[in-house]
């Protein structure tokens, strides 16, 4: 996986410290806490023993805040 990282970052002209394996793990974590994935099945699918790391994704990606205002508001 690191090669094909190290490949990728090459490609595009990116420094190869800043594209690695595990960023991909958070840019997903965030994607699917925006999407409004809960705490359990983030924590399973992630495979995070402690579920304050799904919390702390969930928090910092402001899904829930948007899920509500839309709730309120509307689309």
């Amino acid at each position: 996986m690191n090669r094909r990282m190290d490949a990728l970052a090459d490609i595009a002209s990116m420094d190869r410290e800043k594209l690695y394996p595990h960023c991909l793990r958070a840019t997903a974590a965030t994607f699917y806490a925006f999407r409004g994935l809960n705490v359990v099945p983030l924590q399973s699918l992630m495979g995070w023993a402690d579920m304050a790391t799904a919390q702390k994704y969930i928090r910092l990606s402001g899904g829930a805040t948007a899920q509500a205002l839309n709730a309120v508001h509307g689309d």
